[in-house]
């Protein structure tokens, strides 16, 4: 029997606090592209949402999907929820993905598009971005497009952060043979708002989540945007109560308070451009992406730092032996006082 694929996540934060020897509050998560600002109305919107806590929520998260449209400026029944965008990348693989069925992503990308595809019994092929630049191969992307059941985009680019151009996504789009997923879990990052991309795109299906500009990467809420019957048949699939009813409030309480997650966005660009300067100083070589993480180029040292980092509380994202992102590391931008006892440490343990 072949083995189903696994997502593989770093080690916990307790356990790294543990093999460090420090406080968990003193490990920094500079791996997970999660906020370092948590809404400062979070407690008291959590303690009012328990109200209901021994109940199930509604099945049909009405008031959620109402509060997600009127953000993303769509229908209502162009909407549906999930536990994050990772749950909803896994129901648009069954939803779409037949077995013996075949899905196409440029690579390097976010490792759950192949492990989604793989799930389903399904083919997955790749189009490599190369170095050092990393851009869309849209001609050869476009070609695999004309053949496959289901299209995997991400945009922004995890893990570079490159916001691929518009017209590439319309030659994709316009080239392909099924459905074209959008991860746009950075869209606040760069300004993107795709509801009106789907009248004339009815294979289009957008994926957002409130874990990264919204900063509640805690409570997984994420929802989709697409067509009426494609979201039909997204929510066909759906477990009927995968979010929590707390869950459910918070994410309400967010989608109605545009204001915050774009002051949010602000201030983490602004400290993204400085983090990616110093950087630079170090030595490394920053891609200059749009989203809230910096990609650098570092160099055949970049495991043995990420070591290093790790062994002081600091978890930064490396990449594969052999892959095409070995000697990259990836930073989340975070706060000032964080960035300053990253850049001390990196600068204590280059070779």
């Amino acid at each position: 029997m072949t083995a189903v694929p696994k997502y593989q996540w770093q080690p916990s934060t307790a356990e790294i606090a543990a093999r460090a020897g420090i406080a968990v509050e003193d490990v920094v998560r500079f791996d997970h592209n999660t906020s370092p600002y948590r809404p400062d109305w979070v407690a008291g919107a959590a303690a009012d949402a328990t109200a209901f806590a021994s109940e199930y929520p509604a099945a049909d998260y009405r008031p959620l999907r109402e509060a997600a449209a009127g953000y993303a400026g769509v229908a209502p029944e162009q909407v549906m929820v999930g536990a994050g965008a990772d749950e909803l990348i896994i129901l648009a693989a069954r939803a779409f993905l037949a077995p013996g069925g075949a899905a196409v992503a440029d690579e390097p990308s976010y490792s759950l598009y192949r492990i989604a595809t793989l799930q389903q019994g399904a083919t997955y092929e790749t189009v490599p971005r190369r170095g050092p630049g990393f851009e869309l191969p849209v001609g050869r992307l476009t070609a695999a497009a004309e053949r496959a059941d289901l299209v995997w985009l991400c945009q922004p680019h995890n893990p570079t952060g490159l916001r691929n151009p518009d017209a590439d996504i319309h030659r994709v789009l316009d080239a392909a043979a099924g459905v074209v997923v959008l991860d746009a879990a950075y869209a606040e990052f760069t300004g993107d708002r795709w509801g009106g991309w789907l009248d004339r795109y009815p294979n289009l299906v957008v994926l957002h989540t409130l874990s990264k500009a919204h900063g509640l990467a805690s409570i997984r809420v994420g929802y989709s945007l697409a067509s009426v019957d494609r979201t039909a048949a997204l929510d066909a699939i759906r477990p009927p109560g995968s979010i929590s009813s707390v869950s459910a409030a918070l994410a309400i309480r967010a989608l109605g308070d545009p204001g915050a997650a774009a002051r949010t966005v602000s201030a983490l660009i602004e400290e993204r451009a400085k983090l990616a300067d110093r950087l630079a100083g170090a030595g490394f070589r920053p891609i200059a992406g749009d989203a809230n993480f910096v990609l650098c180029e570092v160099g055949p040292h970049a495991h043995d730092l990420e070591a290093h980092l790790m062994a002081e509380g600091l978890v930064v994202r490396k990449y594969a032996a052999g892959g095409p992102l070995a000697d990259y590391l990836r930073f989340t931008v975070r706060t000032p006082a964080d960035h300053d006892r990253l850049l001390d440490a990196i600068e204590r343990n280059l070779p």
